[in-house]
């Protein structure tokens, strides 16, 4: 519960820098970026609440049209999808009292849909930083829960792979955190944050071909956790080499930028739900092999120990038979 209280808390206040702090208000040398990528040989021009634009990037759609006050509309409000999927992961697991691996990679989840809104909204250099570095941290939250899997080892006085991980996740945070800050690099953040993605698809897939993990459910949201970032990938790459063709055909733009941001919201929240499935699997298949090893072991059936309920069309991990397994060993 404490816990609960702490993460709640740092919540709280990272919100509350993020209103409170001019987003203009940065060093000089990223006052007027002198690379900027555009993706219209004409520049967007309008003027808003927000202006002048001190990001190194500028997306397909046009800034301040809906309103002064949010440079891109659509971009800006589809980020909350993110923060939606997120937030609800978030008091799901704390309801079911999941490790707490997965309520930090939810509340990261929800902070770069929180990040992504803040620098779509501004197009300001600390709404960037606020949009890409969540992304990093959440990936190295992943790639913990990812290469933790099937790790049960206490902490001990001695230096243990755990706390290596910890500190080598940490290390790697701050120094991106550093280096990134002082050059906003476009490409190289791009294919950076895209390799870890994709190696983290890698990993999870093959952490489903482990014979404790081969549930047909799981391989199902595995499909379409593919299919689905591969569709926001084609509309992220058709926003910026169709860009001029979209803004030029009157009264028409799809916002393809805005679908990558929901799509890729499902497909994150895909993710972290057949993550939790397989911690689920690997806690039940090692109390199975603990309850079996000095006796004649029976088979261990995945498909028997897991179940998944449904809310808004979206797969969660039933927790409730767990907890009923919980009250009968304690009554």
């Amino acid at each position: 519960m404490r816990s609960s209280i702490v993460i709640l808390q740092i919540l709280s206040s990272m919100i509350f820098w993020h209103v409170v702090v001019d987003a203009r208000a940065v060093l000089a040398s990223h006052s007027h970026p002198s690379d900027v990528k555009h993706f219209e040989s004409k520049l967007d021009t309008n003027i808003g609440y927000w202006s002048p634009s001190t990001s190194s990037i500028d997306w397909c759609e046009r800034n301040y049209v809906i309103t002064k006050y949010i440079a891109e509309f659509w971009n800006c409000l589809s980020s909350f999808s993110m923060c939606i999927l997120g937030g609800i992961l978030f008091i799901r697991g704390l309801y079911n009292k999941i490790e707490s691996r997965f309520l930090w990679s939810s509340l990261g989840f929800a902070f770069v849909g929180l990040g992504s809104a803040y620098f779509h909204g501004t197009l300001t250099h600390l709404g960037q930083m606020a949009d890409e570095l969540p992304m990093v941290y959440s990936m190295i939250i992943w790639w913990f829960i990812l290469i933790r899997m099937n790790e049960f080892k206490q902490l001990k006085s001695k230096i243990s792979s755990i706390d290596i991980s910890i500190i080598f996740g940490i290390f790697y945070g701050l120094l991106w955190t550093y280096v990134h800050s002082l050059q906003t690099f476009v490409l190289i953040f791009q294919v950076h944050i895209s390799m870890m993605v994709v190696g983290g698809m890698i990993k999870l897939i093959y952490l489903y071909r482990q014979p404790h993990h081969h549930v047909y459910r799981i391989k199902c949201l595995l499909l379409v956790y593919v299919s689905l970032i591969i569709s926001a990938f084609v509309c992220w790459i058709m926003d910026q080499q169709l860009c001029e063709q979209m803004n030029s055909i009157s009264r028409f733009n799809p916002q393809l930028h805005a679908w990558w941001h929901a799509i890729g919201a499902v497909h994150c929240h895909l993710g972290i739900v057949c993550a939790e499935a397989m911690r689920l699997l690997s806690i039940k298949y090692q109390q199975h092999q603990m309850k079996n090893f000095q006796t004649s072991k029976q088979p261990f059936k995945p498909e028997d120990q897991l179940h998944f309920n449904f809310y808004l069309g979206l797969p969660y991990v039933d927790y409730s038979k767990e907890k009923q397994t919980n009250k009968a060993k304690i009554q």
